[in-house]
């Protein structure tokens, strides 16, 4: 308990000490679930707005009224998921079975964990990007082989966590910047060889999808983001550094297609996808790719707080994005809070919201197993705490019933 107190008061320390506090900056841990110092997500007060109004839903769907498993709570409308590092398996294997039947590799197929300066430098010809799996990734990805677990890969284009040398002559950091023509054969074989050795080496994989793109644009939205490397500079794209127009997403997209396994649906993926200029952005991107019949699905992020967004803010989001007609999954959710109780409310309002609208929303990841483990373990986001307990928000999400749905 009193490490619980403890965490809530260290929460309520770090909200106060970013304020005033605005949507900044998504970047997903880049190891162990360590917070770059750099890297903040919006923290808002508890004491904002937060619509309470019942969700409508016209589903016929049943939700079992006693379980203790969250894939089976939500087996009918969603694919419930998580993400884990190869160390979690050590400890979580057990636990993950239970409840989840999706799996995203919390850091394991990002670009600079996967992409091989050496051999690409060696065996590249300057355009043949060189993929390597390395002992971490392929720990995940036979953990999900193995017990029959559906994947979410994550992810190709991204301005984050990819290396510099990807984007210059010869895959060399003193390289000067390649051009766009040569970049597009990099990325066509970045993503080929990916699909390639994920074929290969796991023959009996479920990759049912994979975020081609993610993080496009300004935090607030507004456009892409601006050119520059992010390793220097937080927030700039060497995407748009090469590229002067939307050229390098529907590259990807087009590559994806065309390498990608065929049940594999491909997504477009971003944060603080709920305000209003973001929310447009991603829109009007994901109906261009749809228009050329390159896209599957957009992907929510979610990473909440308490205070913001409100229900009602993100309801208003989650049904711009599915008057597109395409599939719509929440990718990373995860609520900071200072309050347990308001947590668990949220928690079960985004699960009530997402079951009551199935028909559009095929899955919906947790972005990790407890709090200790998460990138935001000092604000308590997760629906179990520390050594797996479950807390209120757990609770809570597991009592809804079918009339709350209606």
């Amino acid at each position: 308990m009193k490490k619980r107190i403890l965490s809530c008061v260290m929460a309520v320390f770090v909200y106060f000490s970013l304020m005033p506090f605005t949507v900044t900056e998504s970047t997903e841990n880049k190891t162990d679930n360590k917070i770059s110092s750099q890297t903040k997500k919006p923290q808002v007060t508890d004491t904002q707005n937060n619509d309470s109004s019942v969700i409508d839903s016209s589903s016929e769907l049943n939700i079992p009224e006693f379980s203790d498993s969250l894939k089976d709570k939500f087996s009918s409308f969603f694919k419930t998921g998580t993400c884990i590092s190869a160390s979690g398996i050590d400890t979580s294997a057990e636990f993950i079975l239970k409840h989840f039947n999706s799996i995203t590799p919390e850091n394991e197929l990002k670009p600079d964990y996967i992409l091989n300066q050496q051999a690409s430098e060696l065996y590249g010809n300057n355009v043949n990007t060189q993929v390597v799996f390395n002992n971490n990734t392929r720990k995940i990805l036979k953990f999900c082989e193995d017990n029959n677990i559906p994947l979410r890969g994550h992810t190709f284009v991204w301005h984050s966590q990819t290396p510099d040398w990807f984007f210059k002559e010869n895959f060399r950091y003193d390289g000067a910047d390649v051009t766009p023509d040569i970049m597009n054969q990099r990325l066509e074989n970045f993503i080929k060889n990916t699909f390639e050795l994920l074929a290969k080496d796991y023959p009996n994989l479920k990759i049912y999808a994979y975020d081609v793109c993610n993080e496009l644009y300004e935090n607030n939205g507004g456009g892409f983001r601006k050119p520059g490397s992010n390793n220097l500079e937080m927030g700039k794209s060497y995407w748009t550094k090469i590229y002067p127009d939307d050229s390098f997403v529907i590259n990807a997209f087009t590559y994806a297609r065309k390498y990608a396994p065929p049940e594999c649906k491909l997504f477009l993926n971003d944060f603080n996808e709920y305000v209003p200029a973001k929310t447009k952005d991603i829109y009007d991107m994901a109906m261009k790719l749809k228009d050329l019949g390159l896209i599957d699905g957009i992907g929510m992020q979610s990473h909440l707080d308490t205070g913001y967004p409100d229900i009602s803010t993100y309801k208003t989001a989650l049904e711009k994005f599915m008057s597109s007609g395409l599939d719509v999954q929440i990718t990373e959710l995860d609520i900071t809070c200072s309050d347990f109780s308001l947590q668990a409310k949220a928690f079960k309002d985004i699960f009530t919201l997402a079951a009551g609208n199935s028909e559009n929303i095929s899955s919906l990841t947790v972005w990790g197993t407890h709090d200790t483990v998460s990138w935001r373990n000092y604000a308590n986001p997760l629906l179990f705490g520390e050594n797996y307990s479950e807390k209120e928000a757990y609770k809570e999400v597991m009592s809804i019933k079918n009339t709350d749905l209606k």
